[in-house]
């Protein structure tokens, strides 16, 4: 750990000033909306204090923080180079605004991934700051050689007129603040989603696991998928040449997934509520872990070939969205039909003019506090009927409406859509069934 200060002082820095300094950091507004950023910077902070340098090389992150089997190739599984460019990004970022005024600065050197804690010799002591903030309104203080006071006066008003100018053409044009705009969505849905206070996290499809179990003609336990094991466990979907990373290996996302993502990540401005978004995170499913599972809203795209997690919650569904990959026909059993129901709808790509089938699911979060949505479907393309459920009121509204008790609390519901996929997006989207809990 390097832990002096600029050539010229060189003076050593505490581990307990160390330690300070990086809880300041995880603590601060820069750092709260990104658990993988916190959880990377408190490992590399905590062992470089320790003195664990053995700690800290990319095979040994990466088995630490991001889950990566023992052994794993480091030099296709790039995850630890890329999300410690991120971090020093973050801390860059950091330092320019709320930590501007720190006297000791936590940096990555390139080429390392050991923690350097540096005075700055410039910084303004954080006890002076704080004293000055208590001093008392009517001391005197002794005003610095400078420009006169007119002066200061003149250009304090020019820069108020500059500023307040095209403020107040903003105020005059902006449309009013308190009208929700008509293409908000359903709001009660919003509202349970996305809470002040709690994190809601976004998780996208795995396409290449989907893909790697259509190929191996195996499945992909949550535990396995976690774990990364499977991933060489490859025969039939290793490149030809043996030199490519495997498929299991590569990063994929459906782009229906994308198209949903980037729909919810905009709510909170539809909604007029752009300080939800602070708590709104973006995670790709393979990287996330079971902590982020537990006291967080989540919302959760693709079957349990896309993304396992969906998993941790089928106990509690009415439907079961299931792909038998041996066949490759879709079955979504309906486990409590209601009069009228069928007690299995069956989607087989080979069939032609076929309906495509979407199950959107709210559910308590049995990981802990919060709320789950659940998107699920027979094909890639049903993420689209999702899309359409979301956005059009004639879809979501009865819903909504079965759905709210008397106090005006949204139940659990579950919700199965049929629609006609096009490339692109879905047509004809209908409600199947509407199941209330």
């Amino acid at each position: 750990m390097h832990s002096l200060a600029s050539a010229e002082t060189a003076e050593i820095v505490s581990p307990a000033a160390c330690q300070a300094e990086l809880e300041r950091i995880v603590a601060s507004r820069t750092f709260f909306k990104s658990a993988r950023l916190r959880a990377l910077l408190e490992h590399i902070g905590r062992n470089s204090i320790e003195g664990r340098l053995d700690e800290l090389t990319e095979q040994q992150i990466g088995i630490a923080v991001f889950q990566r089997a023992p052994g794993y190739n480091s030099t296709e599984d790039t995850i630890v180079r890329v999300t410690v460019r991120h971090l020093r990004d973050r801390l860059d970022l950091y330092y320019r605004e709320e930590g501007f005024s720190a006297f000791l600065q936590l940096t990555i050197p390139k080429g390392s991934y050991v923690a350097s804690f540096q005075q700055v010799a410039s910084a303004v002591p954080r006890e002076n700051v704080l004293e000055a903030e208590k001093a008392p309104a009517g001391d005197a203080v002794t005003e610095p050689l400078g420009w006169p006071r007119s002066a200061k006066v003149a250009l304090g008003l020019c820069l108020l007129a500059a500023v307040a100018a095209p403020l107040l053409v903003y105020v005059l044009v902006r449309p009013s603040a308190q009208a929700v705009p008509q293409d908000a969505g359903p709001e009660s849905l919003w509202s349970a989603l996305f809470t002040p206070g709690r994190k809601t996290i976004l998780v996208p499809g795995d396409a290449s696991l989907d893909a790697y179990v259509a190929w191996e003609q195996k499945p992909v336990t949550l535990s396995n998928y976690t774990n990364q094991a499977y991933q060489y466990e490859v025969a039939v979907s290793r490149p030809p040449s043996g030199r490519d990373v495997p498929l299991s290996v590569r990063s994929v996302t459906p782009m229906a997934d994308l198209r949903l993502v980037a729909e919810l990540v905009r709510v909170p401005f539809r909604m007029n509520h752009p300080e939800w978004n602070d708590w709104i995170e973006i995670c790709y499913a393979r990287d996330m872990v079971v902590a982020s599972t537990h006291d967080n809203n989540l919302v959760l795209i693709g079957t349990e070939t896309f993304n396992p997690w969906v998993g941790l919650y089928k106990n509690a569904l009415d439907f079961d969205v299931h792909w038998d990959y041996v066949q490759d026909v879709y079955q979504v059993v309906n486990r409590a039909p209601h009069q009228g129901e069928q007690a299995k709808y069956i989607y087989d790509r080979r069939t032609a003019d076929q309906p495509n089938y979407t199950h959107v699911a709210l559910l308590d979060n049995t990981q802990g506090q919060g709320r789950v949505l659940l998107i699920e479907g027979t094909s890639m393309g049903t993420t689209y009927g999702a899309l359409s459920f979301l956005k059009s009121r004639h879809l979501w509204q009865p819903v909504m409406h079965a759905a709210t008790d008397e106090q005006g609390r949204l139940r659990n519901f579950e919700v199965l859509l049929s629609s006609q996929f096009i490339r692109g997006g879905s047509s004809n989207t209908h409600i199947v069934s509407i199941h209330v809990h």
